[in-house]
């Protein structure tokens, strides 16, 4: 089986339209079996959705698609919602299949996704950043300067100079509203990517996962700015690692979200993160051998 990987199009962003586009011709062009674009994808606008899809409508293999975080951001509503019901409904509308919802079997091959998420396992302790600023998604610079978050400073013992210059914001804080903190939200995900793990493994010799979130703390990279530094807390969680590995039927694991391409191999496994850009769009060609 031929197939090609992508993510993070971000269609909803000016200078990623054309190459998405590009991208997107190229693919469709190529004879492959299947196609998997794993999140990040769009924003607020289910239009933009439906719009880049189409552009991968000349591609003859199956389509898959996967949620990123940037796909549940919303100008207020649910995002559950979001995740669960309305890009479920883009993709049956636009016949590609949404692997956050139900896994699949394709010619002998399994393959299951999720959104992934973060339980700030992956925070970097040597910023001594207090877990609560994480929480909030906003480090102690950024708090101080904004009343909203004045709570997370004021009084407080534990805040140094050092972190107090530091001034990020991840802005899933801003336009993601879950009924979950960030490590219940991850939990659930695990586990119902366990069962669609469990689902296809006695039906495929082999599983192809697709998760948006970075899994191994292998494909983190280095910072050498606490302003970029911060951010690998939101990257991703040992959790999904941790499953990925315990399943020996799941040989290739694709993501991307940190916008930096990386692969390693674990045991089975060989993970790969794909690494488009905002500007610079990339897809990874693999051939998956069967067994049987």
């Amino acid at each position: 089986m031929k197939l090609i990987v992508t993510a993070d199009l971000h269609y909803d962003i000016t200078r990623s339209v054309e190459p998405t586009r590009r991208l997107a011709g190229d693919i469709s062009r190529q004879s492959a079996d299947a196609l998997l674009i794993v999140g990040d994808t769009f924003a607020k606008d289910l239009d933009i959705l439906r719009q880049c899809l189409a552009l991968f409508d000349g591609f003859t293999g199956k389509r898959m698609l996967v949620a990123g975080n940037h796909d549940l951001w919303t100008d207020g509503t649910d995002s559950l919602v979001r995740y669960e019901s309305e890009i479920l409904d883009i993709c049956r509308q636009t016949g590609v299949y949404y692997l956050d919802d139900a896994p699949l079997v394709l010619d002998g091959i399994g393959f299951v996704g999720s959104v992934g998420w973060y339980d700030y396992t992956f925070r970097p302790t040597n910023l001594g950043i207090p877990l609560r600023f994480y929480e909030n998604k906003i480090a102690p610079g950024a708090a101080a300067r904004m009343g909203e978050y004045k709570h997370l400073i004021d009084g407080q013992q534990d805040i140094t100079e050092s972190t107090l210059s530091i001034t990020a914001r991840w802005m899933d804080g801003a336009f993601v509203h879950l009924p979950f903190s960030d490590p219940d939200f991850t939990h659930l995900l695990v586990e119902k990517l366990r069962r669609h793990i469990r689902q296809v493994a006695d039906r495929c010799d082999q599983i192809v996962a697709a998760i948006h979130h970075i899994p191994f703390d292998r494909l983190l990279v280095a910072k050498t700015n606490a302003n970029w530094e911060i951010g690998n807390a939101f990257m991703g969680s040992r959790l999904f690692g941790d499953l990925l590995l315990e399943s020996p039927k799941v040989r290739h694991v694709f993501c991307g979200h940190s916008h930096q391409t990386g692969r390693i191999q674990l045991n089975q496994l060989s993970a790969i993160n794909v690494g488009s850009t905002y500007a610079k769009k990339r897809y990874e060609v693999v051939t998956l051998q069967k067994n049987f």
